[in-house]
């Protein structure tokens, strides 16, 4: 008889009760979930949040009031009392000025005058050779004598034939003829006459000469040059010559003070070259219309220059006398600044605050800004604004 032994088998410990597996979610409890989280953090919000969230508000606060304050610096507008003469930038210009050009083709062969010479009207300034213009008037010379001569042998034709036609050897035909013959030779001169006027006078333009007395600015040839006829189009002009015994002093007024300008108005003009010096001028032209542009007027004065000690391009300041007007103010140029298109000025209240003024502006006086209404003399304005800064921005004063 046999036996089967099974062999004897550790047994294993046993597995750890595994969770219970949970079903899938439905779409819908998915979408049911999305719609409670809002509502769920309203609540949270209501009672108080989170702590984290509680201690991250209470800090902004604290956080705005450490932020630095901005600091801006300030100017005082200064009073301007009514009728004040007007400070205007000005520039000085020759009385009279001409660009003189060639009228004759040819080789520049002589120049009798150089820059800065001073010239008497009529003065002979340079000359061109064309030799062509000299042969052609010769010819137009020989030209009209072979005219004149054909005139006068018309004319003694028809004196001879005159008494032949009262004695009837002639017919009333030959005579009409021969008076025919006479008017042509006569026209025949004229014409010869007038082409040799205009040679002479091309002739003459090989002269170039000063229209009147000035001084020479400018000078654009040397001899040997070639010059050409009516050149204003492609080529510089010969010279330039200039009064300056006079000078014509160029200012754009503003309108408020154009608008009541005349003629024969006193001004005075300063010059950082001659320091302590003032120069007396007077108004000559006002140009009559504002340019859109800028709000001005050109308006032209007169200022004696004698022995041309005063440049002509000089840049100076003018003290226009002025009509009385409303006092106003000025302040910096730099603290006038547009807002929706209007001009402000920025100032600073009691409260350390930044108010914006609208202003009206009626002029510029060199690095300042007259101001007629928007500001009081005395009141404090804010220079270089900050583009960042809004009305009611809490700001800081800067020591001056």
């Amino acid at each position: 008889m046999s036996f089967f032994i099974r062999p004897l088998v550790p047994a294993s410990p046993p597995m750890p009760d595994a969770p219970p597996c949970r079903p899938p979610r439905s779409a819908a409890a998915r979408s049911r979930r999305a719609l409670l989280q809002p509502a769920l953090l309203l609540v949270a919000g209501l009672f108080g949040g989170p702590p984290a969230l509680q201690a991250q508000g209470a800090s902004a606060p604290a956080a705005a009031a450490s932020a630095p304050v901005p600091e801006v610096r300030t100017a005082r507008a200064k009073p301007v009392a009514a009728g004040a003469p007007l400070r205007l930038p000005a520039r000085t210009e020759p009385i009279e000025e001409a660009r003189l050009y060639a009228r004759s083709s040819g080789t520049l062969v002589e120049r009798r005058v150089d820059l800065g010479d001073r010239v008497a009207a009529g003065a002979l300034l340079a000359r061109i050779a064309a030799p062509e213009v000299d042969q052609a008037l010769a010819s137009a010379r020989a030209g009209l004598g072979q005219a004149q001569a054909r005139e006068r042998l018309a004319q003694l034709n028809l004196d001879r034939s005159r008494p032949l036609v009262e004695q009837n050897f002639l017919s009333a035909v030959r005579l009409d003829e021969l008076n025919a013959a006479l008017e042509v030779a006569r026209a025949d001169t004229a014409a010869a006459q007038a082409e040799v006027r205009r040679l002479e006078a091309v002739q003459g333009f090989q002269q170039v000469r000063a229209p009147f007395a000035g001084t020479i600015v400018e000078r654009a040839v040397e001899r040997g040059d070639r010059v050409s006829a009516d050149g204003a189009n492609s080529s510089p002009a010969l010279f330039r010559l200039a009064r300056l015994d006079a000078l014509r002093v160029v200012v754009e007024v503003p309108q408020a003070a154009a608008a009541t300008l005349q003629p024969g108005r006193p001004a005075e003009l300063r010059f950082a070259e001659f320091p302590g010096e003032v120069f007396k001028a007077r108004v000559e032209r006002l140009a009559g219309r504002i340019d859109p542009a800028s709000g001005a007027m050109r308006v032209e004065l007169k200022l004696p220059n004698p022995g041309q000690r005063l440049p002509a391009g000089l840049r100076g300041e003018l003290d226009l006398a002025a009509d009385a007007a409303q006092p106003g103010v000025t302040v910096p140029g730099n603290a006038v600044l547009l807002r929706g298109g209007q001009p402000h000025v920025a100032t600073v209240d009691g409260d350390s605050r930044l108010r914006f003024v609208p202003v009206q502006v009626e002029r510029t006086a060199g690095r300042e800004v007259l101001l007629r209404r928007g500001l009081a003399p005395g009141q404090t304005v804010v220079i270089n604004v900050n583009a960042l800064l809004q009305d009611g921005s809490r700001v800081k004063v800067a020591a001056p």
